[in-house]
């Protein structure tokens, strides 16, 4: 969800920053692609200067931005103008992004009248924690630039360019949005949106709105929705609810964890909030979560013996491109409560506070559990449910 993101990148710089950083002005640095000597390549190569030196982590009005989009994100969202503002300054601020990743721009090319650049952001010197995990580049940008009414060239999203391109189908629920090389499946389409009318039902949620969904094949087109070439997080999907949409990477018209997290109420604990969407939802968002849960069981089982659900809570015993094993531990605590009390137990768990502590106390209340012995008891349940628990065949 909101985000699977493992920007570690920002984390760990956040953590090594001692000191604010020295700084100067930012200047892109030009590839053997790009030829100045054009006037209006010269002046969107200002454009992209001026940008980055205009404090683009910030909320304002930007006067190097398209007018419209910094009304809307900004006047009406009070949101990022840039899509890919988010990513970029998730926990460092500009100053910091450029001085450790330089902007390259590596094309400014013409379609139509307007121009799309591509700047690869990468480090002259790697730092010891870059290398360690391999965070160099961290992002390849592309921006759209075009003329406003007096004439002057103004940055743009990726956004509306690409959605130009792309069609819709629109059910009960759910309105889908897709590339035109997408191979759309009308049947699947109708089967989520019968997913939407059980989850609302099951979960009793009066007030659930239809929403958006933006389906695609791969991470490259998510990316570039958010006016990314290439990211370092590993993004599949996740949820704008104050937008009302739902993004997914997995070429399916069902993702199905995602869908839970955009008509659920927001839970406080972040690791209660990804098991209640796999629970029913499953960590991809359409293969059942008993089937991964099994997997996870016996692998644990077999090769991890010494991980605790302490481990799992906490995000420190990951694979290495998803979260798994987080995602199936909270889903099994939903599963262990619905047992126990049903649907309505879900909101006296949901009570806890975003702390592995308030998670423990809270559980051994719903339970009746002494809350010494809850974190062995969830640490055997998973690693003996492939020994008790049948697989679950994927849908």
């Amino acid at each position: 969800m909101i985000l699977k993101l493992r920007l570690i990148v920002c984390s760990i710089v956040l953590s090594l920053l001692a000191v604010t950083l020295a700084f100067g002005q930012v200047k892109p640095h030009l590839t053997a692609r790009v030829d100045t000597t054009q006037q209006d390549v010269k002046l969107v190569y200002k454009l992209i200067g001026d940008y980055f030196n205009s404090s683009p982590d910030s909320l304002y009005n930007n006067p190097y931005w398209n007018k419209n989009e910094v009304d809307y994100f900004y006047t009406q969202k009070r949101d990022n103008f840039d899509q890919a503002a988010f990513y970029l300054f998730y926990n460092m601020n500009s100053k910091q992004l450029f001085t450790y990743f330089k902007p390259n721009i590596l094309s400014i090319a013409p379609v139509g009248d307007k121009y799309i650049s591509r700047i690869l952001l990468s480090a002259d010197t790697l730092q010891l924690w870059m290398k360690e995990h391999k965070m160099n580049p961290p992002f390849i940008l592309r921006y759209y630039a075009a003329k406003d009414e007096a004439g002057n060239w103004k940055l743009e999203n990726t956004w509306s360019n690409e959605l130009k391109k792309w069609s819709q189908y629109k059910t009960k629920w759910i309105t889908f949005h897709y590339p035109r090389s997408f191979d759309f499946d009308l049947t699947k389409a109708e089967k989520s949106n019968t997913f939407i009318d059980s989850v609302i039902a099951t979960l009793d949620i009066p007030n659930a709105k239809p929403f958006d969904f933006y389906v695609m094949s791969s991470e490259e087109e998510l990316g570039r929705l958010f006016n990314m070439d290439y990211w370092l997080a590993y993004q599949t999907g996740f949820v704008r609810k104050n937008y009302n949409r739902v993004f997914s990477a997995y070429g399916r018209e069902d993702h199905l964890h995602e869908f839970v997290h955009m008509l659920y109420h927001p839970v406080k604990n972040y690791f209660l909030a990804e098991g209640i969407a796999t629970y029913l939802g499953g960590v991809d968002g359409r293969t059942p979560y008993q089937q991964t849960l099994w997997s996870l069981s016996k692998d644990l089982y077999q090769n991890h013996p010494k991980t605790t659900f302490k481990d799992l809570y906490e995000n420190k015993f990951i694979y290495a491109t998803n979260q798994s094993p987080r995602y199936v531990a909270g889903a099994i605590v939903y599963q262990l409560v619905h047992d126990k009390k049903g649907v309505k137990g879900f909101r006296q768990l949901e009570e806890s506070e975003n702390t592995y502590e308030s998670f423990i106390k809270t559980f051994a209340a719903i339970m009746n559990i002494n809350e010494k012995k809850v974190e062995a008891f969830l640490t055997e349940y998973i690693k003996e449910y492939h020994l008790v628990k049948p697989t679950i065949q994927k849908l």
